[in-house]
């Protein structure tokens, strides 16, 4: 009986950096969440090339800053709700059951698949003040974005002046954001 043929050390490495390559090539052509979770809000909306591509850059701008602040677990649990539970009603998406794990997200200061500013809007809704922010989301910009994710922090009481504290640390978030060069960003220690 002959021995087993042993394959070189070189071969090895080489079939090695081969199946490497393969699976790198395979795991490029799977979309991810974000991705996918696009795919279907620009299926039910109709939206441009441009646009797609913009909700995955901004989901993945949201990813990242999800990971900064340690809330990597409240984004893909809300990625994937919205994947999974996301409904076309006319031409408008809606995943009202994921508000759970958006609020989650929101606490975070972190908004996806909406503008920060629509969902500051329905922080300021829910407490009863209205709307401060343009629906439009080429408004959504700036100083603008960071106003409103001192918002997201906050609860009703801290937004109608129930809680003292609460209410100071808003009114120190919103006004460094006025006072900030980009403005983009609330302050360390914000909400």
């Amino acid at each position: 009986m002959l021995a087993p043929k042993r394959r070189s050390p070189r071969t090895h490495w080489v079939l090695l950096s081969l199946a490497a390559a393969g699976g790198a090539l395979v795991s490029a052509g799977c979309p991810s969440p974000e991705e996918r979770a696009c795919d279907l809000i620009c299926d039910c909306s109709g939206c441009s090339e441009a646009r797609y591509l913009e909700c995955v850059g901004k989901a993945e701008t949201a990813r990242a800053a999800a990971m900064k602040a340690s809330c990597t677990g409240s984004f893909d649990d809300y990625v994937t709700c919205v994947e999974e539970e996301l409904e076309c009603k006319d031409e408008n998406y809606v995943f009202d059951s994921c508000d759970g794990q958006r609020d989650s997200l929101r606490g975070c200061g972190i908004s996806i698949f909406r503008t920060v500013c629509e969902d500051a809007n329905d922080v300021f809704m829910g407490c009863g003040l209205g709307f401060p922010f343009s629906t439009n989301p080429d408004d959504c910009v700036g100083s603008i974005v960071c106003n409103a994710r001192c918002i997201l922090g906050m609860s009703c009481n801290g937004l109608n002046g129930i809680d003292f504290e609460e209410s100071q640390r808003f009114n120190e978030c919103t006004t460094a954001c006025f006072n900030t060069p980009q403005g983009s960003e609330p302050p360390r220690g914000g909400p």
